[in-house]
């Protein structure tokens, strides 16, 4: 058996000039694989990494109660995991390195701990799971029990082919080929390409081989070098891809060291074929739920992660009951309002007549999902869940996951792939010897076996392009090479993680421990692969940033910079069409301008022939009808034809939550017997309906650093709910109904409405419309006789002959906005002589000529389209179809654009 062993070579995607008969390539960890079944070893399972982390955190639990002020205790009281974690694979690196952990009074203190651990725990060899203290063998135990037995047994290799020198490679791989050689198998190193002629790329091959030339060279743009740069990735993509099918004699090896698919969408929206390249993404939808999942544990809920797991695209939870509960978290973010509740029975009651008509529908499974997740038990955050309900949780997860993959027919990876971090997650909880863990250590928990997996998403097609993964997966030389993302992607390596005395006392016993100089050195000799076993044609691909983040310069991008004068005649900027380099042998894409299109401005109406044909005779609300009044294109669009956008699934932002849940606080408060109550009653009754409301209807102000806006808003809402109250009390007024649902006649239209707060005293009625902000907005409102809506609600609230007081409350200033202050003596009216009456009798007849105006409009198939752009074409077009124009008789119009305007292309007005 041949094996061609390089550290870059660990999975498939590695380059195969010719298929030969007993050759195997194999990276580190392949290799050790295929020595254990050689040697006839136990097959040790490879995924164990999460266990061994957890036993070894209970090694180091245990020595710290013996050992108070080791090195690693305040490291280990911040983040047990992580400290194992690093501890860990240190004494993995010592085990490979040779030591036999025996340590004396001379052995450094750290050395020494890490000894005095490794004789407290026993290696599991057996798998037989010792009561005491164990650890499951990993990659540098097998390793090193694979040194020991390779001499006793017949050695199934005859030849090492190394692609990285041997000196170059880490110590127990040169231990391990030492022994192999004395055996007999032969060690050989694959000579360098051959370096020939004087193209731009052979230069640049010298270079970096010999720097046997000081005076930088001109460039011959010969095409064996091009560079390609760009702002995005994706230009790039699309531009190679075109430049491939253009120049179907160039077929290139493709270099690929991230596991993306944006290169192999572009060459499939191309019509090139599918290379099939694994995508590993950390943000890949399923494995979300990963992470999700614990947010159910606590209290108060994390609405963002309930809110991202019940709209993830698949779930453990049922479609139709997770877009309605996103549409309820996401007005009120909480769970168990009245609203949530409502929600929920509504959704079981139709899925009960649904199971009438299609039996195949469980209702009692979507019941326990939505049990399982909603109604379990959750605890504070500063107090520790039982390890049981996380145990719980991710055995569920993974059962669910196998399952959906089995049921469903969708040989989906990532179910897989989720049902095996979910296992481990379990299995991990499930080695740990306490009962309960704190939020911190639940994440923790987490964090450690999650990780992003690579998957399939389309299948390799036949003339796919060859592709590596490494640097150093080169076998042989290739003809040609496509760098994709020739940018600086290599791990940074600021110091070493041994001290040098420590250094110094292995060396004394024979151990070399990998320096970072050494590191480097081999990380120097890989980059430069990729360039030197190339023959005719490198393209170097470099893109500005790569998911929206800056990508740095590859490092040796200066060496090509210093072989050369400029390299201008071998950069093609996308970015700069009209500095691109042109070669001879290469088709190279072109630009097509787009031609020019001018929108076409606003029209002042929209001509629709029988339009009332097509409208849907309904009843108006006040925002309808006031839509109508002033824009009566937006009424058209939203309230007849439909035209709504869908509601964005995200939660809502802080002003609206706000101002919703102060609404909720007052409609509740207002319902209770607030006539005789004073200051403190009203503080202590907000605090009190506070421990629960926040939690149902606003979970935001509850996570971790809102606490100082949670008080703020605590505050205002008790400042303006005493000064509501007062003014209540001290006028002599009794609350007659809150969020009072509105039914009138107007204009022969039916009307609908509600009002937030309606007052009564003897005869008299007064509106309060309750406002979170906007105190100057409401002044103007009234002062310009605006107040459309308090006017409507003052004639459909109380007897035909009479007008009831009416008054915007702004909560946020505690403060009541009105015309007059017969109502509300302690108001700074607005004006203080008017006759609220008169100005709502003469405001009411405004409304109707206006109605009236703009139904002559809509008979006429007329639409107005009322903005910045058409205002001095309207009166113009309205003569011309013998609408008469009223001004003194009409609401005064709007000549601005209308506020938050969702058709805005539709009407050409664009910014």
């Amino acid at each position: 058996m041949t094996i061609y062993f390089g550290l870059g070579l660990e999975d498939d995607a590695h380059l195969r000039t010719k298929v030969e008969g007993g050759v195997y390539y194999a990276g580190a960890k392949r290799l050790l694989r295929y020595l254990e079944t050689s040697y006839g070893l136990q097959g040790y399972p490879s995924d164990n990494e999460h266990l061994r982390i957890e036993q070894y955190r209970q090694a180091l639990t245990k020595y710290l109660k013996q050992q108070m002020n080791v090195f690693y205790a305040r490291s280990f009281e911040a983040d047990q995991l992580a400290t194992a974690t690093e501890l860990l694979g240190r004494r993995d690196e010592l085990k490979l390195a040779g030591w036999d952990f025996e340590f004396g009074d001379k052995t450094p203190e750290r050395l020494k701990v890490l000894a005095q651990l490794e004789a407290s725990i026993e290696v599991d060899y057996d798998l037989q799971q010792p009561e005491e203290l164990y650890l499951s063998p990993g990659y540098s135990d097998r390793f090193v029990q694979l040194l020991k037995v390779i001499k006793e047994g017949k050695n199934p290799i005859t030849e090492f082919r190394l692609i990285e020198p041997l000196e170059i490679l880490p110590t127990h791989f040169q231990r391990l080929f030492e022994g192999f050689e004395q055996l007999g198998t032969k060690i050989v190193q694959l000579s360098s390409p051959t370096i020939k002629g004087d193209s731009d790329l052979s230069l640049f091959q010298k270079k970096l081989l010999s720097d046997e030339f000081t005076l930088k060279k001109v460039l011959k743009a010969d095409g064996s070098l091009i560079v390609l740069k760009a702002k995005r990735e994706t230009d790039i993509a699309s531009y190679l891809a075109k430049l491939l099918r253009k120049n179907k004699e160039v077929q290139p090896w493709i270099l690929t060291v991230e596991k993306n698919r944006t290169l192999d969408n572009a060459f499939i929206q191309e019509g090139l074929p599918c290379m099939g390249i694994l995508t590993a993404s950390s943000a890949r939808p399923m494995l979300q739920i990963i992470k999700l999942a614990p947010a159910f544990v606590w209290e108060p809920i994390d609405p963002f992660k309930i809110m991202e797991f019940v709209t993830l695209n698949i779930k453990p939870l049922e479609e139709e009951l997770s877009n309605r509960i996103a549409k309820q978290l996401a007005a009120t973010p909480g769970i168990g309002s009245e609203n949530w509740n409502a929600t929920i029975r509504n959704y079981f009651d139709e899925l009960n007549v649904l199971t009438v008509d299609d039996p195949n529908v469980d209702v009692g499974a979507i019941r326990f999902q939505y049990n399982f997740w909603f109604n379990r038990n959750r605890y504070k955050t500063s107090q520790r869940v039982p390890v049981g309900e996380v145990i719980e949780i991710y055995q569920y997860l993974g059962d669910w996951a196998y399952q959906q993959f089995v049921d469903t027919g969708e040989r989906n990876s990532s179910l897989m792939v989720l049902s095996e971090q979910a296992k481990r997650i379990q299995e991990l909880l499930e080695a740990q010897p306490e009962q309960s863990l704190t939020f911190l250590e639940l994440e923790r928990v987490v964090r450690t076996i999650y990780e992003p997996s690579p998957v399939l998403f389309r299948e390799q097609e036949v003339g796919f392009y060859p592709f590596v993964h490494h640097t150093a997966a080169f076998t042989a030389p290739v003809e040609r090479l496509a760098w994709w993302n020739f940018v600086q992607l290599e791990p940074n390596h600021f110091f070493s993680k041994w001290y040098q005395h420590e250094r110094n006392y292995l060396s004394q016993k024979g151990i070399s421990l990998e320096t970072p100089q050494e590191e480097n050195a081999r990380l120097i000799w890989q980059r430069k692969q990729p360039v030197l076993n190339v023959q005719q044609q490198l393209i170097l691909l470099m893109p500005e940033n790569i998911e929206g983040q800056t990508a740095h310069l590859h490092p040796l991008y200066s060496d090509l910079q210093a072989t050369f004068k400029s390299l201008s005649p071998i950069t093609i900027d996308l970015d700069e069409l009209n500095a691109q380099a042109t070669f001879d042998q290469l088709t190279l894409p072109t630009y097509q301008p787009l031609e020019m299109q001018q929108l076409g401005k606003p029209k002042a109406f929209l001509h629709i022939p029988d339009l009332m044909e097509y409208l849907k005779e309904d009843y108006e609300t006040y925002s309808s009808l006031d839509t109508l009044l002033y824009y009566p294109y937006q009424w058209v669009f939203r309230y007849k034809t439909r035209l709504i956008k869908s509601s964005i699934l995200s939660l809502v932002k802080d002003n609206t939550l706000l101002g919703n849940l102060a609404h909720r606080f007052f409609e509740r408060l207002l319902k209770e017997d607030i006539l005789n109550w004073s200051k403190e009653r009203v503080y202590e009754w907000i605090d009190n309906q506070a421990k629960y409301m926040f939690g149902q209807e606003g979970a935001v102000l509850l996570m971790y650093g809102r606490e100082p806006d949670k008080i703020n808003f605590l505050n205002r809402v008790k400042y303006a709910a005493w000064s509501l109250v007062a003014s209540i009390q001290s006028n002599g007024w009794q609350v007659k109904d809150t969020e009072l649902n509105i039914d009138g006649q107007f204009m022969s239209k039916e009307l609908r409405a509600k009002a937030d707060l309606v007052l009564q005293k003897d005869n008299e009625i007064a509106v309060i419309d309750l406002k979170w902000r906007g105190a100057g907005y409401r002044e103007n409102m009234i002062k310009n006789q605006e107040d459309l809506q308090l006017v409507l609600y003052s004639r459909l609230v109380d007897e035909p002959e009479n007008w009831a007081h009416t008054a915007y409350f702004i909560i946020e200033r505690g403060k009541m906005i009105a015309r007059n202050n017969k109502a509300f003596r302690e108001v700074n009216p607005i004006d203080a002589d008017s006759n609220h009456a008169v100005i709502h009798d003469q405001i009411i007849t405004r409304i109707a000529s206006t109605y009236q105006w703009r139904e002559m409009q809509i008979k006429k198939g007329l639409v107005e389209v009322r903005c910045s752009k058409t205002q001095h074409d309207i009166e113009d077009m309205l003569a011309q179809y013998g609408i008469e124009t009223d001004a003194m008789n009409l609401l005064e119009m709007r000549n601005e654009d209308a506020k938050f305007d969702d058709y805005r292309v539709l009407i050409n007005l664009l910014a």
